[in-house]
């Protein structure tokens, strides 16, 4: 994950509200909240239910199971990924968003995460650790890309629609 990225997300996780959060063992879990609707049902639903798959993730965590969800994890990442992410790039080609090659790098950004995450498990081996770490960092990149760049294609079909 590239610096400026990993301090927009640290800063992000500052100004949150502590009743959002749930912790445990360092781990800060983020319940679903209406401030995360950008006004788009169909991504609006995707981006909940990576929240409920947080909370399995979370819940295999507390029961010590973190290390056999975290291979389950990446695979569910990866998958939600490509299918979200093709559901929002396809709605931006759709409205003229002019900010599509951006976004699409943002989203090229995650996968480069998500490889980072498979090059330890595959390193050092399924364990604690790198559950509560993909846990994290996952949520902190969808809250922070939620908040900040989804919020941006969503005021742009707003502003196009008047």
């Amino acid at each position: 994950m590239n610096l400026v990225l990993a301090e927009r997300l640290q800063t992000n996780l500052r100004r949150r509200r502590q009743d959002n959060f749930g912790i445990w063992a360092g781990v800060m879990l983020m319940n679903w909240s209406e401030d995360y609707l950008i006004g788009i049902t169909e991504i609006d639903e995707q981006h909940k239910a990576f929240f409920e798959a947080a909370h399995r993730l979370y819940d295999r965590i507390l029961n010590c199971e973190g290390e056999k969800a975290i291979e389950e994890s990446v695979t569910f990442l990866r998958d939600y990924a490509n299918s979200h992410f093709r559901t929002e790039e396809a709605f931006m080609r759709k409205h003229g968003f002019p900010r599509l090659e951006e976004h699409q790098k943002l989203h090229a950004e995650f996968f480069d995460m998500l490889e980072a995450l498979v090059h330890d498990l595959n390193l050092f081996g399924p364990s604690q650790h790198l559950a509560d770490h993909a846990l994290e960092v996952s949520q902190d990149w969808l809250i922070h890309h939620i908040t900040d760049e989804d919020a941006q294609y969503a005021a742009h079909v707003r502003q196009q629609a008047r």
